[in-house]
């Protein structure tokens, strides 16, 4: 990985012009991306429109719908809770919510917050929609990952918290980590800057959430979420962060899925030929994102593109600033020996479950 751009005046001044060549080539509508060091950010940019209806300029301050980027920080929130004895994440969620989330499953029981974090949790993607939902194989076995156990999860954290998923991160990340435009329900403020997610070139408008819901919704910018990754690559001493053996905890690989790829109880981990990097990524109805991390170089990246084409996009800017082809949804998603292995494995534990 190369981040000598990072150090060239240049380049840095000509990114704008860059990002606009990179919609261009890959048909999206507006692209934000951050960049952030130890200390400060290294360099933030945006391009194209927030929405196609009206040509409303975005901006960095544009906030995305990310969903998935809630995984991470529903995870450290859920840790600082196991820290402080609130939430024990390797006991069953079971005994933190009053009624089952799925009841008449009889092994509910097996599935902990760490099995959630870890996506071994057995539940499927999302709830289904035409008939009862199930747990699909035993929990713990192989990876398979469910925005599904996210909400159960969520349900756990509120109930042993005593408060809603919104005011609980507000406490916990949100406020401490000054993330001012990061929010798990709809604020009227970002309505003048809200980047639109597109699907086939049109506004995607179901996209306000009137109640916290981490499977589904989560806005935020790719400078706000830079500050939050900011905490889990240095070394914090603020009793507000998660103390460094916890964070250690929270980063160790559980389960591994192929060719490289790993998930840890908090993020996606990669480790191959380009060196070691912790990622998620997003991809919702008319909007993709990826953040990134390589702890080694003290550094971390968080891109947005309101566009459903928005991955082609992500591993674009990627590859302008860092000469880097990591893409990690196309590890995930594609065909190759291993990820056919993985798959096989997949539907052994299904299967046998069944």
């Amino acid at each position: 990985m190369n981040y000598a751009k990072l150090q060239d005046e240049k380049y840095l001044a000509s990114l704008t012009d860059r990002l606009t060549g990179i919609l261009t080539r890959s048909v999206c509508k507006g692209i934000s991306v951050t960049v952030c060091g130890e200390a400060s950010v290294l360099l933030k940019s945006a391009a194209g429109v927030q929405s196609g209806a009206d040509s409303s300029p975005l901006t960095t301050e544009s906030v995305f719908w990310a969903d998935q980027l809630a995984a991470p920080v529903v995870a450290y929130a859920a840790w600082k809770l196991h820290e402080e004895g609130i939430l024990d994440l390797n006991r069953p969620l079971t005994e933190y919510t009053a009624e089952p989330f799925l009841p008449g499953e009889p092994n509910l029981q097996y599935i902990t917050g760490r099995a959630v974090l870890s996506q071994s949790s057995g539940l499927p993607l999302k709830k289904n929609e035409t008939m009862p939902t199930h747990i699909e194989f035993m929990p713990t076995t192989v990876f398979s990952y469910s925005n599904y156990a996210l909400l159960y999860l969520q349900r756990a954290m509120e109930q042993a918290a005593r408060a809603d998923l919104q005011t609980l991160v507000n406490d916990l990340v949100f406020q401490p980590f000054r993330m001012h435009s990061s929010s798990f329900v709809w604020k009227d403020e970002f309505a003048d800057r809200f980047a639109h997610p597109h699907v086939k070139g049109a506004p995607n408008l179901k996209v306000r959430a009137e109640k916290p819901n981490a499977s589904r919704y989560f806005y935020t910018t790719p400078t706000d979420y830079c500050l939050f990754l900011n905490k889990i690559f240095v070394p914090q001493t603020s009793r507000k962060c998660l103390a460094p053996l916890t964070l250690e905890k929270m980063l160790q690989p559980q389960v591994e899925l192929h060719s490289g790829l790993k998930w840890t109880p908090g993020m996606g981990l990669y480790e191959g030929k380009e060196g070691t990097f912790l990622w998620q990524f997003g991809s919702n109805e008319g909007s993709k994102s990826l953040a990134f991390i390589d702890k080694a170089a003290d550094l971390a990246v968080c891109i947005c593109v309101n566009d459903e084409r928005g991955f082609d996009a992500c591993a674009a800017v990627f590859k302008d600033l860092f000469g880097s082809t990591f893409a990690p949804w196309e590890k995930y998603d594609g065909f190759s020996l291993e990820k056919a292995k993985f798959d096989g494995k997949v539907k052994a534990a299904r299967k046998k479950y069944r």
